[in-house]
């Protein structure tokens, strides 16, 4: 009998899984959903590469999600620095002190019980409730948008209200629900080593022969996104400014980007300013409210791409001639900065032995 479309698809990717299960990760096999969960949000905008060895640390650190619910919030943001998106690291925080004191330390197994944990959409919700409980739902990232948009032909931006509905609707359909985990974990890993963004493997394809958009020429321009993406320029001055062995540093809080992660004296600048037009603001004048200091040297500029933000940073190393006082910064030793989590901007400064400026 011959295969429609769909079940083409289906049988096809399971087919390819079971001749090509080769992408090894720690937390791929395993019913755990802590380390299942762990795992999604620290692959959250992050590679797989890069993800792996935080994933490795968390769990030698916190084997468990009562141990990482008792954890002080800056040991766990310290151990966070570096991947960047550091609201997933907030909310990773309160989901697991909520599932100690909700679920009383037992890992919720509905998927609507996992959604309603702090920072978990729908998709992390599928992916874990797939995964450690085989429960029958599609999971839908940017991998498996991609795969279906290219094998059925869709057009519809992946990013719009319509087409996330027609996407999510598609994905439940294909899904065997006897095997939910090994299906998701197919069109996953299918999108990530074969139906790659850029130059994808069609001629070693087991889906090529009822691809629609290898048949249409195609695969270059799927999936489709409505809304282009707007880089903004920001421009970050950081005022290093010791006095007897002390530095002013403060915690970001507000809104903004790095929120929770500590930081020198910051001056935001509309524009790139050379260090003696902003040692002659009026912006350091306010901060620094009368105190002496003299020039002790600059950075060179560092340069942070966020998604939608390309951060560059400067650093001026002041040094106060007499004791500042400085609105909303705490002075702290110098020798006890790595006991605070930084934007990975400011560790990089830190760590910058061949400056020689700190």
């Amino acid at each position: 009998m011959k295969l429609s479309p769909k079940q083409f698809f289906t049988a096809r990717l399971l087919e390819w899984n079971r001749q090509h299960n080769t992408r090894s990760m720690p937390w791929k096999g395993i019913r755990d959903p802590y380390r299942i969960w762990l795992s999604e949000i620290i692959l959250q905008q992050t590679r797989v590469e890069q993800g792996l060895p935080y994933y490795e640390r968390f769990i030698a650190h916190y084997p468990t999600v009562r141990d990482l619910a008792a954890a002080p919030d800056e040991a766990v943001f310290r151990l966070w620095q570096g991947l960047g998106y550091y609201a997933r690291c907030k909310n990773m925080l309160a989901a697991a002190r909520q599932i100690v004191q909700t679920f009383d330390g037992r890992f919720p197994d509905t998927y609507e019980q996992i959604q309603s944990l702090k920072g978990i959409g729908p998709y992390t919700a599928a992916a874990v409730a797939s995964f450690a409980f085989n429960s029958p739902h599609a999971v839908l990232d940017g991998n498996v948008f991609r795969v279906l948009a290219r094998y059925f032909g869709i057009d519809t931006p992946t990013d719009s209200t319509g087409g996330k509905k027609q996407f999510a609707a598609l994905a439940q359909e294909l899904l065997p629900p006897e095997q939910s985990a090994i299906y998701n974990q197919s069109i996953m890993d299918f999108g990530a080593v074969v139906c790659k963004p850029q130059q994808p493997s069609c001629g070693q394809c087991l889906l090529a022969p009822a691809c629609v958009a290898l048949q249409q020429q195609t695969v270059a321009r799927l999936p489709v996104k409505s809304k282009k993406l707007v880089i903004r320029k920001r421009y970050f001055y950081y005022i290093v400014l010791e006095h007897q062995d002390q530095v002013f540093i403060r915690k970001r809080t507000g809104n903004d980007i790095w929120q929770n992660l500590h930081e020198f004296i910051l001056l935001e600048m509309p524009a790139p300013v050379t260090a003696s037009e902003l040692l002659a603001s009026p912006e350091l004048r306010g901060v620094m409210n009368g105190t002496p200091y003299t020039m002790q040297g600059a950075s060179p500029t560092f340069k942070q791409q966020l998604t939608h933000q390309t951060i560059h940073s400067q650093f001026l190393l002041l040094a106060a001639t007499r004791k500042p006082a400085i609105k909303d910064y705490m002075a702290v030793p110098r020798t006890r900065l790595n006991s605070y989590a930084f934007p990975k901007t400011i560790t990089d400064f830190l760590q910058n032995k061949s400056l020689e400026l700190f």
